[in-house]
């Protein structure tokens, strides 16, 4: 019910030819952002936030973000600012509307400029690590993963979603290679297809990283098969969450990638260890089945043993089915000489 009455009054309110706004001036974007102490990395997500919502509030992106409210509300007056969202009057706490137009927020203008930009002026990222799935056929045998040692980079947001791991308008493909460049494209890149340097993946200490340490229920939202296939095109194959969305979780198995599921307190013994940068590594063992951070503390995890077994021996669902290949061509002689008619 309250969930009703948040979008009728937002249709009502969408029908006001005017708001009356509940923020001061903050000035230009640069001087609000050094003003709140707030970064463009942090602003570029409250905007997608914003994107994807029909309203926000600060509260809500202080807990999504991880940001204080001063902050949050910050970020909504230079939204205001820029004409992203509308005002709204009344309440203790600063809230706003979505000010973009549908086909706005479905991506339509923005992914037909990216369409023409992505190829050609999007910094490409050749994958290192030896794991790192490039094939680009459904039937290439997916690579084993056994033990990894690699920088992790942090990411300490909540309810990371798969649209922000990739994107609606680049699910256009059929291949697994290709989407490493579009991987958390909303929060890499600008609206010129400039990188944003404040992104963690932007960093120089990052660029390789070959592991992502991350918040509670990574993975969720729709379940495109592309993310995990954009996360594993950048050259990440392990991330290390509290929780993994179901579909997400189950879908990297398939993909190469070892998902890892820990306790909140050894995640963030790991995520400072991965604030590091480069200087640190963090090592994985599957088939013991532990964590061991630079500092040297070493975690275990629990991974199913089917799993397991399909990860450390490459084999995805064809994998599995073409292991069978001796008893399938067997069946299929007999069936042939038992019924030569069909």
């Amino acid at each position: 019910m309250e969930k009703m009455m948040q979008r009728r009054n937002f249709l009502t309110m969408m029908g006001a030819t005017a708001l009356a706004p509940v923020l001061p001036s903050l000035g230009g974007s640069g001087a609000t952002a050094a003003a709140a102490g707030y970064n463009r990395y942090q602003y570029g997500l409250a905007v997608f936030h914003a994107r994807t919502r029909a309203n926000i509030s600060a509260a809500g992106i202080a807990h999504r973000l991880k940001v204080s409210v001063p902050q949050a509300e910050a970020m909504i007056g230079e939204m205001i600012e820029s004409n992203f969202v509308k005002p709204v009057i009344g309440g203790s706490k600063v809230k706003a509307v979505s000010n973009i137009t549908k086909p706005d927020m479905l991506g339509f203008e923005r992914a037909a400029r990216q369409s023409s930009a992505s190829a050609g002026n999007a910094p490409q990222r050749a994958p290192t690590h030896s794991k790192s799935p490039t094939h680009s056929e459904r039937t290439t045998p997916m690579n084993k993963f056994t033990t990894l040692s690699g920088i992790a980079a942090p990411m300490p947001l909540i309810n990371i979603d798969t649209d922000m791991i990739i994107p609606k308008q680049f699910l256009k493909t059929i291949k697994r290679s290709g989407l490493g460049v579009n991987l958390f494209d909303e929060m890499r890149y600008d609206d010129d297809r400039n990188e944003i340097p404040d992104f963690v993946l932007n960093k120089p200490q990052y660029r390789e990283a070959q592991i992502l340490v991350a918040g509670d229920n990574f993975g969720c939202g729709s379940s495109r098969e592309h993310a995990p296939w954009a996360i594993a095109d950048f050259g990440i194959t392990c991330v290390i969450a509290p929780s993994f969305a179901d579909i997400f979780y189950n879908n990297c198995f398939k993909n190469g990638i070892l998902p890892i599921v820990l306790p909140q307190e050894q995640v963030d013994v790991l995520m400072k260890d991965a604030e590091k940068g480069a200087n640190a590594r963090i090592e994985v063992d599957l088939e013991n089945q532990n964590i061991t951070s630079s500092d040297g503390d070493t975690f275990t995890f629990e991974v199913d043993a089917f799993k397991k077994h399909c990860l450390m021996n490459g084999l995805d669902d064809i994998g599995l089915t073409m292991e069978k290949a001796a008893s399938i061509d067997t069946f299929e002689a007999a069936a042939e000489q038992s019924r030569p008619w069909v």
